[in-house]
């Protein structure tokens, strides 16, 4: 022995293991106990607080599952009308008889159930969802969500302390679309995307402003969906508000040869649907200037979901 090595270190190498009387020793053979209590892994910093990461981290859920009927829409930037696109989107579809619920995943802004005039309703919000093993009933949980228009709702309030770790998102959008046709995903501009696996799997949409910087902003964050491992995304073109006319447009046509991909719509702004909104109304209707590009989208849902609607999913 190293004549450094100090005397209670060197008792600690040469002296035999003691038990107290009665409590056999351990054989070197003897399996190691498993750990009995599950600890969910600590949550993954938002991309805003990291740097780039080439990999998702380890799930909490260990199903190799993956469900078809959820579809993640997001946008380059804010204030395109993603969620409003959503909500219409949502609606289009329980009218069509598909059981739908509509999900408030952008918790930089949230307030989805104040945008649709409901936020005095009773209900669950994403705040109050609890997922200690990443898992939740869910036909318990969609009892426990506000209704609108025929579509279940859990929104987000940005005001709550709270904000969900990414095993609980992941937990809730399994739940509802375990018992739901389909679930409408807002994910606001993609935070969340990178770390929670099912809103990768299913079908992606992007909300697209019809301008030069809308645009751009498209096809950088379509970039970003790819490096993320996410199916080819469908896009809309969104016309931009406040626009003086005939300036600041850029036409389907023109979106198109640029994005090299089929863009849906366009979407037009409507003052009404504007007004209602930032009084609080919320939306009244599917707007005669969102209608055609908004059923175009729910025909691409049904046909991605029509061989799971109503049971297990499976890849299309």
């Amino acid at each position: 022995m190293n004549s450094n090595t100090t005397p209670r270190v060197a008792r600690r190498i040469t002296s035999p293991a003691v038990a107290p009387p009665g409590i056999p020793l351990p054989t070197d053979d003897a399996p190691i106990p498993a750990h009995r209590y599950y600890t969910p892994p600590p949550r993954p910093l938002a991309s805003c607080e990291r740097q780039r990461s080439g990999e998702a981290p380890a799930l909490a859920l260990t199903t190799d599952t993956s469900f078809h009927n959820i579809v993640t829409m997001t946008s380059g930037h804010g204030g395109v009308g993603l969620s409003v696109m959503a909500s219409m989107l949502a609606w289009t579809l329980a009218r069509r008889e598909h059981s739908c619920a509509l999900i408030d995943a952008d918790f930089v802004a949230g307030c989805l159930d104040l945008l649709l005039g409901v936020e005095r309703e009773p209900g669950l919000r994403f705040s109050q969802v609890d997922a200690p093993l990443g898992r939740i009933e869910g036909d318990a949980m969609n009892h426990e969500l506000m209704m609108w228009e025929g579509v279940r709702v859990l929104p987000y309030d940005p005001w709550s302390a709270r904000q969900p770790d990414w095993w609980e998102v992941q937990a809730a959008i399994r739940a509802l679309a375990e018992t739901n046709d389909v679930v409408i995903v807002d994910a606001g501009q993609g935070g969340l995307i990178e770390t929670v696996p099912d809103l990768r799997s299913g079908m992606q949409v992007i909300a697209a402003e019809l301008s030069v910087m809308g645009l751009a902003r498209a096809k950088s964050h379509r970039s970003r969906l790819d490096s993320w491992g996410c199916e080819a995304p469908y896009i809309v073109g969104v016309e931009p508000r406040g626009a003086p006319r005939g300036r600041g447009h850029v036409g389907i046509g023109e979106a198109q040869d640029y994005l090299t991909a089929t863009v849906l719509g366009p979407v037009k702004p409507s003052v009404n649907l504007c007004g209602d909104v930032l009084e609080g109304l919320g939306i009244r209707s599917v707007t005669k200037g969102s209608r055609k590009a908004v059923s175009l989208l729910a025909d691409l849902v049904e046909q991605a979901i029509r061989p799971v609607s109503g049971a297990s999913c499976k890849d299309r």
